[in-house]
């Protein structure tokens, strides 16, 4: 009798350990999700900030944006969503009938990215631990067969269907808010820079907004673009709000490629619209550079081309900062 009451014990020891384990494994591997919306994720590298004098231009630009404090730093995006092209289920259903995806859809870069991210606009993948929703969300999983369609075939191997399936966990509804044309030094190389606003479920019986900005490649086969790769990295709020000039495309542009590169003779005022802001600088050197930033929801400038004017065209250029930095501390020394 003893024996089976300590062999119980035993068994059922082991039970509660293997149930702890299973969980400590599940939360770790929610801690460090590799895949999500489809894509990669990809760290955000800060640069380090230093103390820097900067131009009354500069300082000026700057106070204005802080003058609207919590507007620019704390609000959702006041931007209209690009992706509406299958707004109701009739029209998803007629065009997809087929279970294929028209070539017509596909035959520019542009309307592959908002094609692709209209298939996917109200594609619901909520789980236990993130809930929404009273009843069916949007179009459930049924877009989800016909998105994975739009990524190209190395994509496919990098990824395939469950893994691309999984990477939408917890999420409701995606909103596409910004496609950003980004020049590369291969004209047969196709990305662009979006911004996305995505409606997640929550442990609260609540959902949520947030953010991510994401660089797209695509390549053309059989005359269709298709996905080849998406790296997402999400947005922080309190970054831009409460610390230094990196954040900033005037500051930084003086900062990095004036007082550490010393490639400036002068700096222009920016030229902006809704999605980016463009600072032309004259470099030292007699060129003009340009370098082009996306305008992020949380406020921050995110540089995206830096870029040289060659025969009346801007092509790509590479500045290594590095090597500004690494002279500057010897010339220091």
């Amino acid at each position: 009798m003893k024996y089976i009451y300590k062999s119980g014990i035993i068994v059922s020891l082991f039970f509660i350990i293997l149930a702890i384990t299973t969980i400590c494994i599940r939360v770790d591997n929610q801690n460090h999700k590799t895949n999500i919306l489809g894509g990669s994720v990809k760290e955000l590298a800060q640069i380090k900030e230093t103390d820097e004098v900067l131009s009354r231009q500069t300082v000026s630009i700057m106070k204005d944006k802080r003058n609207n404090f919590n507007e620019t730093y704390f609000r959702p995006s006041s931007l209209k969503s690009l992706n509406n092209n299958f707004i109701d289920f009739n029209t998803f259903s007629e065009t997809f009938k087929g279970g294929t995806v028209p070539a017509e859809l596909m035959d520019t870069p542009v309307k592959t990215i908002v094609n692709y991210f209209s298939v996917l606009q109200q594609a619901e993948n909520l789980t236990d631990e993130k809930t929404g929703g009273c009843g069916t969300v949007g179009y459930a999983k049924e877009p989800y067969p016909i998105a994975y369609q739009f990524l190209s075939k190395n994509n496919k191997k990098s990824m395939p269907y469950n893994e691309y399936l999984d990477s939408f966990q917890g999420i409701g509804h995606i909103n596409l808010i910004k496609v950003i044309p980004v020049i590369t030094e291969n004209p047969k190389e196709i990305k662009y820079f979006l911004e996305l606003e995505i409606l997640e479920g929550t442990n609260t019986g609540g959902t949520c907004f947030n953010y991510y900005f994401a660089e797209i490649s695509l390549v053309n086969a059989n005359n269709r673009y298709y996905i080849d790769s998406l790296a997402l990295t999400p947005e922080d709020f309190f970054c831009a709000a409460y610390h230094g000039w990196s954040q900033y495309a005037e500051s930084y542009v003086e900062i990095v490629y004036g007082n550490w590169c010393g490639l400036i003779k002068k700096q222009y005022p920016p030229q902006q619209n809704d999605f980016t802001k463009e600072i032309v600088v004259d470099g030292v050197n007699g060129d003009k550079y340009m370098f082009k930033f996306a305008k992020l929801t949380n406020g921050t400038d995110f540089l995206i081309n830096t870029l040289i004017q060659k025969d009346g065209a801007w092509v790509p250029v590479n500045i290594d900062v590095n090597k500004c930095l690494e002279k500057m501390k010897k010339d220091k020394a």
